[in-house]
């Protein structure tokens, strides 16, 4: 009787407790300050980019912690994460937003259907230098790290991990894309300037695009890989300072870019996305910019520029755009993704 009534007692302290901690929580709420509608170009063009949010944590993505939530975490020791040099981005189709963190040597996840945010891997294995991430219809999460040399597998919305593949043939992988069109994840390999191609079906080695060189389908130093809708494979060749295109097979079809500190012209291109128009996106990441281009190469206008505002660039890295034409861009010495709207309510644009 009298272990009963301890319990009862030390149940109705910890209630109590969580109580008291949940009211400090709120106590220490910081407000948000308004976002602003900055559109490019300016007035009197037509707008064609919208900035809509900026991402440094889970509440700038509408994920709000209960007091519960936060007295759990507290108690196992756990602090609130933020985001500290992201680079690969992708959203899923639950809408989920995975930032890849190279300080963190983690993968962020926010979960807004299940307002929840929490990172992996959690035990099992751990990263050195994350870079990118793709996702394939299967349910698999794959994680490049460039310092072990391997890509990670994951399944279960990366709390569960699987294996690693790569390991002796990649130098350094950084840019990951799922290519549904022949079945096959392929991997940037930037020391060894060339694409791998991986089987989907059982992770095997299946071949490789390109080898180091300058000229037309060669590489020097490629990083970033984004796959448009029909399959075309769209490739960061950095230190050639250009953006080269294949077929989903891998065949050479067209490249355009070259050296230059002006409007069309690239320091230091990182990543690429293309819309639903065929527009093609460049991050500079010596510009501070996002250059967009027409599907043949031709400028159409840049957003973005140096600084820490909204709408403004520090290093910006990875980007990509997700079926709705939101345009997703880790900003990464800024410690934040910036969020865009590609507008395309009017005619496409025009050179």
């Amino acid at each position: 009787m009298k272990l009963h009534k301890k319990n009862i007692i030390r149940a109705l302290f910890i209630f109590a407790a969580m109580l008291i901690l949940q009211g400090c929580f709120k106590e220490i709420v910081q407000v948000r300050e308004p976002l602003p509608d900055i559109i490019w170009p300016k007035p009197p063009d037509v707008p064609r980019i919208r900035f809509v949010n900026s991402i440094s944590r889970a509440k700038d993505y509408n994920i709000k912690k209960t007091g519960f939530d936060k007295f759990f975490r507290f108690l196992k020791g756990e602090q609130s994460t933020s985001i500290v040099n992201p680079y690969g981005v992708i959203t899923d189709d639950r809408n989920r937003l995975f930032i890849v963190d190279t300080s963190c040597r983690c993968v962020h996840v926010f979960d807004v259907e299940n307002n929840a945010h929490y990172t992996f891997p959690d035990g099992g294995t751990s990263f050195m230098t994350p870079i990118d991430i793709a996702l394939d219809g299967e349910g698999r999460i794959f994680v490049s790290d460039s310092e072990y040399g391997v890509v990670k597998v994951f399944i279960n919305g990366g709390k569960d991990y699987v294996q690693e593949i790569g390991k002796g043939l990649l130098e350094r992988p950084t840019g990951l894309a799922v290519n549904n069109v022949t079945g096959e994840l392929l991997i940037v390999d930037t020391v060894g300037s060339q694409i791998l191609k991986y089987k989907l079906e059982d992770l095997k080695f299946k071949g490789d695009i390109g080898k180091v060189g300058s000229i037309e389908g060669t590489f020097h130093y490629p990083t970033n890989i984004f796959l448009s809708k029909d399959g075309k494979i769209y490739i960061s060749d950095t230190l050639n300072f250009r953006i080269q295109i294949f077929t989903p097979e891998g065949k050479f079809i067209h490249a355009f870019g070259e050296a230059g500190d002006g409007p069309g012209y690239f320091s230091r291109p990182r990543g690429v996305a293309v819309d639903s128009d065929g527009n093609i996106y460049v991050v500079d990441a010596l510009f501070d910019n996002v250059q967009m281009f027409n599907s043949e190469g031709r400028l159409l206008m840049a957003f973005g520029g140096t600084g820490s505002a909204y709408g403004e660039f520090w290093l910006p890295a990875g980007i990509y755009i997700d079926g709705t034409d939101r345009i997703y861009v880790s900003d990464s010495y800024n410690k934040r993704v910036q969020i865009f709207q590609y507008l395309k309510e009017d005619a496409a644009i025009m050179p």
